[in-house]
């Protein structure tokens, strides 16, 4: 393990912990690295986060302040979403000293795991009206940062975000974390890293929707393959194999239905891969 001192951080309130089974990716963090440390902000700390910092927040806006308190006490605070698991080594994240790191939302073949993906213009104090690539679009559910400011400027945009969005209507629409977040990433104010750009040889699960069905964002999640006691996708445009380092659902409301239908996330993910994938899955979520 390097010399740093790392914080996963996961925003989940009470009512969706048994739900998501949030202890697995507890375990799943713990099986690959036992040296990291994770916190599960609950309802009960949710509240005193909100009384601290502000009052005004809506739910989707909770990723910056969860992760704020703890960023004077770590080199490396990172943000990843309750419905997700970690399944390799995170080894290029906690290595890069970029000041912020995000994750692809859109895949090669330009669909997105959450978001439409489409571009979005990149507004005042942080750009100039250009449109942000929807290739480098990321998303919210992964973010790292070796920066305080990092945190408290994405808090500060979150709070200014419906006025900027009344003055400055613009293609996407300002109003959720993901819009900001891109705001903030691709300014100059900070140096920005993809790390799982395309040709990178990993993905850290955000970027799903490789199928060919628009309606199922986790169709080619059947095509998961174990190798090398690791498990793989292959990219459908270059046909390089990508180690999996985080399978996250990203689904959104869709996801959400799938879920509870499915008696929890974990139940959920056991149907859409294959057996061995499974049982891999299986061995790192049960600790």
């Amino acid at each position: 393990m390097m010399n740093k001192k790392i914080l996963i951080s996961t925003w989940c309130t009470d009512d969706y912990a048994g739900l998501l089974g949030v202890d697995k990716l507890t375990n799943s963090i713990k099986y690959f690295h036992p040296d990291v440390d994770h916190i599960i902000v609950n309802s009960e700390m949710t509240k005193e986060i909100n009384e601290k910092y502000s009052p005004w927040m809506r739910d989707i806006w909770m990723m910056a302040p969860t992760c704020l308190p703890y960023s004077d006490d770590y080199d490396m605070v990172i943000h990843l979403d309750a419905d997700a698991v970690v399944t390799g080594p995170m080894t290029e994240l906690f290595e890069c000293d970029a000041e912020v790191i995000g994750v692809r939302n859109n895949n090669s073949l330009g669909k997105a795991g959450s978001h439409a993906g489409i571009t979005i213009t990149h507004l005042e104090p942080f750009g100039d009206g250009s449109q942000i690539p929807m290739q480098g679009f990321i998303n919210a559910g992964l973010v790292a940062a070796n920066s305080k400011d990092f945190w408290e400027d994405w808090h500060d945009v979150n709070e200014q975000s419906a006025n900027i969005k009344v003055s400055n209507p613009y293609t996407h629409g300002l109003g959720d974390e993901n819009d900001t977040l891109n705001q903030i990433f691709h300014s100059d104010k900070y140096v920005s890293k993809v790390i799982d750009e395309q040709g990178s040889g990993v993905s850290y699960g955000l970027a799903s929707c490789w199928g060919n069905d628009p309606n199922n964002h986790w169709e080619s999640w059947s095509q998961i393959y174990v190798k090398d006691d690791r498990i793989y996708v292959d990219d459908p445009v270059t046909q390089e194999p990508m180690c999996i380092k985080v399978l996250h659902q990203a689904g959104g409301s869709v996801a959400g239905s799938l879920n509870r239908s499915s008696g929890g996330f974990r139940n959920w993910l056991s149907s859409v891969v294959s057996d061995e994938v499974n049982d891999y899955l299986n061995e790192v979520q049960n600790g």
